[in-house]
């Protein structure tokens, strides 16, 4: 039995969509109506490599889909029947130390640069701690790879500004990235600013977040054991003192303007909260709101952040499409469907 931990919509427009079970490694491939194509495992020898757990899958064309692992580093291309075209390890490819498995293991971005394919992924330096105050001033955000020979450059650093220079948020250190217009816009699990970044400028954009939520977030101190934080703090520091970000990997295209959407989930700030641990509060608790922001790329300057209470049945988007529906996913804990709602949005109410 499996389950759809995610759908990627890249090719709907081609009436493909495609999905994944993370921890049994399946890539599935679905019609626009979600009837199930065709589907392949990567575990228990039914391929000429095994995956520890799926982290992304990237859709570039329906002959090409990219499946990185999130684990030992391993990234597949897969042909329209889901077959391994061609395969790499990251660290081997490159002969450096490059972890690609960290809280949100990422594709970025694929493209041709002359006859060379280059893929970036989110990445960091495996050569610091991640509980340490050296990783999080030192090790990058990303990895523009060249597939051909292996040749890479490190992108970005961890922003002057983020509270992840002041805290350690353990298990939470990955960027969510989002690629636009030559630009990439980089999100934080546990800060609520948005940093746009260009690749060959050490400098960036902060759009400071001056919403209705916490301004920043606070963690731990650097070096404490995860086993401490899991036991002590972990439900604190993610569910009642902080907003949670979630991942946004599209723009919403309306009316000559570009907006940047993602979905938070709202710090509880219970006086006395003290469940101790996740499961006991998803049983007792009755959960978060969640906030949609809608951040106006074109504003000059000004980038207002709109914020809306979405309705309890959904936690997230999964899609934004060229004509500006949101594709939501349903929640239904009792349901073992997979539901998705396409949501129209009124682009006058931006304005």
């Amino acid at each position: 039995m499996y389950s759809i931990n995610n759908l990627e919509f890249g090719l709907s427009d081609d009436s493909l969509i495609y999905g994944y079970d993370m921890m049994k490694a399946v890539v599935f491939k679905f019609d626009q109506k979600g009837n199930l194509i065709n589907q392949n495992r990567f575990q228990e020898g039914g391929n000429e490599i095994d995956l520890l757990v799926i982290g992304d899958v990237y859709p570039v064309n329906q002959d090409s889909i990219f499946v990185v692992e999130n684990g030992y580093g391993h990234l597949l291309l897969l042909d329209r029947d889901l077959k391994i075209k061609n395969s790499w390890n990251i660290m081997k490819l490159t002969g450096a130390k490059i972890g690609v498995g960290g809280s949100n293991t990422q594709v970025v971005n694929f493209e041709y640069i002359g006859q060379d394919p280059y893929i970036t992924l989110v990445a960091f330096d495996r050569n610091f701690l991640k509980s340490g105050k050296e990783f999080f001033e030192t090790s990058f955000l990303a990895v523009k790879i060249n597939l051909s020979n292996g040749k890479f450059k490190p992108l970005f650093k961890y922003p002057k500004e983020s509270p992840y220079r002041e805290y350690l948020f353990w298990g939470d250190e990955s960027p969510n990235i989002l690629y636009f217009d030559k630009k990439y816009l980089v999100t934080f699990p546990m800060d609520p600013n948005i940093y746009i970044y260009q690749e060959d400028t050490e400098g960036y954009e902060v759009i400071p977040y001056e919403g209705k939520l916490n301004k920043t977030a606070i963690g731990v101190g650097f070096g404490m054991p995860q086993d401490e934080f899991n036991s002590n703090h972990y439900m604190q520091v993610f569910h009642n003192q902080n907003e949670f970000y979630l991942v946004s990997k599209s723009l919403l295209q309306k009316a000559g303007h570009s907006y940047f959407v993602r979905v938070a989930r709202r710090a509880l700030h219970e006086k006395n909260f003290d469940y101790k641990d996740l499961n006991t509060f998803l049983i007792q608790h009755p959960g978060h709101e969640f906030i949609i922001q809608i951040v106006d790329l074109n504003s000059n300057g000004k980038n207002e952040i709109r914020e809306y209470k979405l309705p309890k049945e959904y936690k997230n988007f999964s899609y934004i499409d060229n004509d500006g529906k949101i594709y939501f996913r349903r929640t239904n804990e009792d349901s073992e469907t997979y539901t998705v709602d396409m949501v129209s949005w009124n682009a006058d109410d931006l304005e």
